[in-house]
């Protein structure tokens, strides 16, 4: 069997997601959920406010180690070989779902929570909001910026054919409670490229389902994942909702995570050797 990998890498003022899959050779067919990876390898995420007495700091380290600017790298936390992340699926951030074994057509049919964070990227930076003159008890509201200020829209497909974000989700969990799933694209494969290839409890799964692993057995439930324009800054100043608040002067531990959703149909086959481009960039608003 020959595999084959191509590599791309694109990079953008914040964060570089330079994304690729295997393609295995062979007589028999191959599913999303055991064959498709991608390499992330990540730069600098950015932060920006629109009121010069507000200011909105990233760190690459929290604590006392915390050296705020309005740029920094991305640290990633988990152990995970990003040269080679296999499709999970999640509906928190919090467990994330494998299959432990597929029938003779190759469908996963039976799935474990991971105990180790092996198949998908996690890394984190840090916050810190400051308002000089604030008024007691003021927050900033945090939100993603997809203004032209900031560089634009944060997914980009690397080409017209890419398909890899149609299947991508970008995870941001804040410290102080906050978990926001995005869909990276709103659009879909075409029907030819696209599957639905998640068999649980002998049931083949409808489409916009994840598998969930936080309670005692692993269900389906509704795909939490939002459009990114749900909670970002749209140029001309439209803002959507909040990802979430910051108390002036606190320090935010903000984890980022990026994986392909293998319970979504455009997790197939249809996405090999594709490559897109990802940034993170966030605004900051006195509220």
């Amino acid at each position: 069997m020959e595999e084959k990998l191509l590599k791309r890498r694109f990079l953008t003022a914040a964060v570089l997601v330079a994304v690729a899959a295997a393609l295995l050779f062979g007589g028999v067919a191959t599913y999303a959920w055991f064959t498709s990876n991608q390499r992330v390898s990540t730069s600098r995420i950015e932060t920006r406010t629109g009121d010069e007495e507000v200011e909105l700091l990233v760190s690459s380290t929290g604590g006392a180690d915390f050296k705020g600017a309005s740029e920094a790298a991305i640290t990633q936390i988990n152990k995970a070989n990003a040269e080679y992340l296999m499709p999970v699926s999640t509906a928190d951030l919090a467990t994330f779902v494998t299959p432990t074994a597929r029938d003779e057509s190759g469908y996963p049919v039976s799935y474990a929570v991971m105990t180790e964070e092996a198949n998908y990227y996690h890394g984190r930076v840090w916050l810190r909001a400051n308002a000089r003159g604030a008024a007691a008890g003021s927050q900033m509201a945090l939100y993603l910026d997809e203004t032209a200020a900031a560089g634009g829209i944060l997914a980009k497909k690397s080409d017209d054919s890419s398909l890899l974000l149609n299947a991508a989700r970008l995870g941001l969990a804040l410290e102080s409670g906050e978990r926001v799933i995005f869909r990276l694209s709103e659009e879909t494969n075409a029907e030819n490229a696209r599957q639905r290839n998640t068999t649980l409890n002998g049931v083949l799964q409808e489409e916009g389902i994840v598998l969930d692993g936080s309670g005692s057995a692993i269900v389906a439930v509704n795909d939490p994942a939002v459009p990114i324009s749900s909670r970002a800054l749209q140029e001309g100043g439209s803002l959507g909702a909040p990802l979430g608040y910051l108390e002036l002067g606190k320090i935010y531990a903000l984890d980022v995570y990026f994986y392909l959703e293998g319970c979504d149909p455009d997790c197939w086959d249809s996405i090999y050797f594709d490559a897109a481009d990802l940034r993170l960039a966030f605004y900051g608003v006195l509220s």
